[in-house]
């Protein structure tokens, strides 16, 4: 991947959408917030200047989501589906093209100019163009600046509350450590765009289903601490799904709560989906714990406070006593 400035980026990626009449916009698999948000504030922005814009997605979109302006036309990609002659295709929130799940082969496939806009580390070349910002606090913040930078209509409220949304579940609501004065300054421009903050925590956060807080409460249940206390590993197997009736969506943020216990530096939530092979991993940790390293261990990646892998062989038990063990060589 080349090196040019964030600026340059800008430009390079504003003249691709600039020219294009069709553009497709995607994200990762089991979508959250971020992936959703961005998608959507790149929806409405290119519509604005008159572009064709569809969102084709590899997993359904998460229930808490669907409140946002325009979800309903989000799309799911089914396995051999043709994909749709575009432009452009518009990645957000991965670089790694595993990570599109169903829409990997088709996307690497395609003859379509293709985009990414993310900020996690270490992209994996598959794209034309790349706007990508490690220090960006999420996928939206990165695309707000990048659309203050191309001007036009910019400035519409389902933008902002698209773009609120991806920033507020991404920084645990603006409580991680790549939360800046730039963000905050950031997101007060989206409020001044009528986001009430109110009305969206109550969608995001306090709308759960009964599963999912039934699922909560089993999976802290299994919390145990290894290492002096040091480390935490919460899981979540396949059964707990299939006997609440809960889904694969109701698992996000589960991982944070890894990081409440006093002592803990490094958590893991170890997950059995009840739709996927393997076991996923996510990790969290607070002060020098790097847990993007030790994710990449597991085939996975991310930030360094925040990243996740997924381990395809090997049982639950097995994933778990392998990645526990790994920890002990990251803690400070």
């Amino acid at each position: 991947m080349s090196t040019e400035t964030l600026q340059q980026q800008f430009e390079q990626a504003l003249q691709q959408l600039c020219r294009s009449q069709t553009v497709l916009v995607t994200t990762h698999v089991h979508p959250d917030g971020d992936g959703i948000g961005s998608a959507l504030a790149l929806l409405h922005y290119l519509e604005a200047q008159g572009k064709q814009v569809r969102i084709l997605l590899p997993s359904p979109v998460p229930e808490v989501l669907r409140f946002l302006p325009a979800a309903e036309r989000i799309e799911q990609y089914w396995a051999l589906e043709p994909l749709p002659s575009v432009d452009t295709i518009v990645v957000v929130d991965t670089s790694e093209p595993h990570r599109l799940g169903a829409l990997a082969e088709p996307v690497l496939a395609s003859h379509a100019t293709k985009v990414v806009f993310d900020h996690h580390l270490a992209p994996q070349p598959f794209a034309d163009i790349y706007v990508v910002d490690p220090a960006s606090s999420a996928t939206g913040e990165l695309l707000w600046r990048f659309l203050r930078c191309a001007g036009g209509p910019y400035r519409q409220r389902e933008i902002a509350q698209a773009l609120y949304a991806a920033i507020v579940t991404d920084t645990g609501s603006f409580a991680f450590s790549r939360v800046t004065a730039e963000l905050h300054r950031t997101v007060a421009e989206l409020l001044e765009l009528g986001v009430n903050p109110e009305q969206m925590h109550e969608q995001l956060f306090s709308s759960w289903s009964l599963a999912r807080m039934r699922l909560l409460g089993e999976a802290l249940e299994t919390l145990e601490l290894y290492h002096d206390g040091r480390v935490a590993l919460m899981v979540v197997p396949r059964e707990l799904f299939l006997r609440l009736g809960a889904r694969s969506e109701d698992i996000e943020g589960f991982a944070q709560y890894t990081l409440a216990v006093r002592g803990v530096q490094l958590g893991i939530l170890a997950v059995e989906l009840p739709d996927e092979p393997g076991v996923k991993l996510s990790f969290r940790s607070r002060g020098a714990v790097a847990v993007h390293e030790l994710a990449a261990e597991f085939g996975g990646g991310g930030h360094e406070h925040a990243a996740g892998a997924r381990v395809r062989t090997g049982s639950l038990l097995e994933v778990c006593h392998r990645v526990v063990e790994r920890a002990r060589a990251y803690l400070r």
